[in-house]
């Protein structure tokens, strides 16, 4: 029988606090290489969309920090070339969206990019934040959190590819960097020149309807299958599933969908807000049970 004693009531509490603590500590935890990411034993990981990029402006340092700062399991970015052939992060072709340059961002180079403002357009308060490098990045997120370097297929035949690993090999992070493209030609191309650097397929709808999950990842020798929620099949996942095949879902920003996926078992989902996704994962003592796995047949 419960003993109300005072001295008990507060013993509890105390028990109560810490293993709240406990769960915000562990939600917060880093995964120290790629390998661990994709042997998470089940348990979905959160993968913050151009870093925490509902809260700062995507692909900036700033979004990084956020990122790192809310406990993401890893930061997905997108690189590019400069005109002189140096790796920025960029998600799109023209600068005219995020930032207040105008044109082609191949036809600029380094020096140039760097004047340019690429917080002013989402918010005031990151005016003067500026277009990061690959380098800068990486010695951002070195023994911080993982990351996904996505490389834009626009700048695969100028050698981008190479100028990413030799990037990567330098700071000798090939164990905690990832990278996905949607072109079939980057991703054999990283194979070749640096084989230690685990690689992701992006599923191309052009390219690849009608053809097999696994034999997908399998022709690029990729390890990893990365696909639009909307475009998810459940013969894809059951497939990488069946094969070991870990599964990453993209953009996916509402919590009911979140949970649904989290439920299927995917390896992991990409995220604006990865705030909402780790409160799910890593729900306070008070919420609802955890949810319960369904079978990989599942509907997306």
């Amino acid at each position: 029988m419960y003993n109300h004693h005072p001295m008990n009531r507060l013993f509890f509490a105390c028990v109560a606090v810490v293993s709240f603590w406990t769960s915000v500590v562990m939600a917060g935890d880093r995964t120290a290489t790629i390998e661990e990411f994709f042997d998470a034993g089940g348990r979905t990981r959160v993968i913050a969309h151009r870093g925490f990029s509902s809260k700062a402006p995507e692909n900036t340092l700033a979004a990084v920090r956020a990122a790192i700062d809310v406990g993401a399991d890893m930061v997905e970015i997108d690189v590019t070339l400069t005109a002189d052939d140096h790796v920025v992060v960029f998600h799109d072709e023209t600068l005219d969206r995020t930032s207040d340059g105008s044109g082609e961002v191949f036809r600029f180079t380094l020096s140039e990019l760097r004047k340019l403002d690429a917080g002013s357009w989402f918010s005031p308060a990151f005016a003067g934040e500026r277009i990061p490098t690959l380098d800068a990045v990486l010695a951002e997120v070195e023994g911080r959190i993982l990351l996904n370097v996505e490389i834009k297929s626009e700048a695969v035949d100028r050698g981008v590819v190479a100028t990413v690993a030799s990037a990567i090999r330098e700071r000798g992070m090939t164990d905690q960097v990832v990278i996905s493209s949607f072109s079939p030609a980057a991703l054999k191309e990283m194979h070749g020149v640096a084989p230690e650097i685990r690689t992701a397929v992006l599923f191309n709808h052009t390219l690849h309807t009608g053809q097999d999950a696994v034999e997908i990842v399998t022709g690029v020798d990729a390890s990893v299958f990365n696909i639009k929620r909307t475009r998810l099949t459940p013969k894809m996942l059951q497939r990488c599933h069946e094969h070991g095949i870990p599964v990453g879902i993209y953009t996916v920003n509402k919590p009911r969908r979140m949970r649904r996926l989290v439920k299927k078992g995917v390896a992991a989902i990409f995220t604006d807000h990865p705030d909402r996704l780790l409160e799910i994962l890593n729900p306070a003592p008070s919420a609802a049970p955890a949810l319960e796995l369904e079978p990989a047949l599942a509907t997306p």
